[in-house]
């Protein structure tokens, strides 16, 4: 995790974690430093048995310190969401102006998405097993807003493809809220894709949703037969 804002810049409706400190940079320090901690601490011992006092240890802080920055493990849960949703958001972002060939944009941000996963697994297989927390803690419809924001890149490069006929979709929507579920799957089905590898599972999707979409590769089709084209 880069960074843990007090606000996400990426969402107009933003949410402010209560804190004691008026120094913005010590709190996004001392934030990182709790995130670090109780991801480590989640991961190991699951979040319903982790404590505060438990995360305040890992971190090197004064016990009662931590209320400065945080009130609760739904607090540091959600800090955590949102700087893994952001870094994915300003990833794709980047993916998707790579190019102005929607073709190679959904390469970019197939690609992006899935080295985003790998780098964070652990992470993103525990916001999946407590995402239940976000709904009783409030914070669910921050978490939906940032899924939205993400989404819509994803939405509007197939959007753009279709209208240009490049892609023979007459749904986007569908596609959009799907693909970036086949990228997390890199997380969440390690325990049954242990002997494939991050190139080949990114060359086998990406394939897979090209031609799902309608995209032709002549180069490829014309190499089986001596360079002739297939018709």
């Amino acid at each position: 995790m880069d960074s843990v804002k007090r606000k996400n810049s990426n969402h107009k409706g933003r949410v402010e974690i209560h804190t004691n400190v008026k120094d913005e940079s010590l709190v996004e320090k001392r934030r990182m430093q709790i995130c670090k901690a109780a991801l480590e601490a989640f991961t190991k011992n699951g979040f319903h048995e982790t404590n505060l006092r438990q995360i305040t240890n890992l971190a090197g802080l004064a016990y009662g310190s931590i209320y400065d920055y945080v009130r609760t493990k739904n607090d540091i849960l959600f800090l955590i969401y949102d700087s893994i949703l952001s870094e994915l958001y300003q990833r794709l972002e980047a993916a998707a102006a790579s190019s102005e060939d929607p073709v190679e944009q959904v390469r970019a941000l197939i690609r992006a998405a899935i080295e985003h996963t790998d780098e964070y697994q652990e992470a993103i297989i525990l916001l999946y097993q407590e995402s239940r927390v976000m709904k009783t803690s409030g914070y669910l419809s921050e978490v939906f807003a940032r899924e939205r924001s993400y989404l819509r890149i994803f939405g509007a490069v197939l959007e753009r493809g279709a209208q240009q006929g490049v892609f023979t979709i007459t749904n986007t929507q569908i596609l959009e809220n799907v693909l970036p579920l086949m990228t997390s799957a890199w997380a969440l089905k390690r325990w049954s894709l242990k002997r494939i590898s991050r190139e080949e599972y990114i060359d086998t999707l990406t394939k897979f949703v090209l031609q799902g979409i309608g995209v032709k590769e002549p180069a490829r089709r014309g190499s089986a037969t001596g360079g002739k084209s297939v018709k």
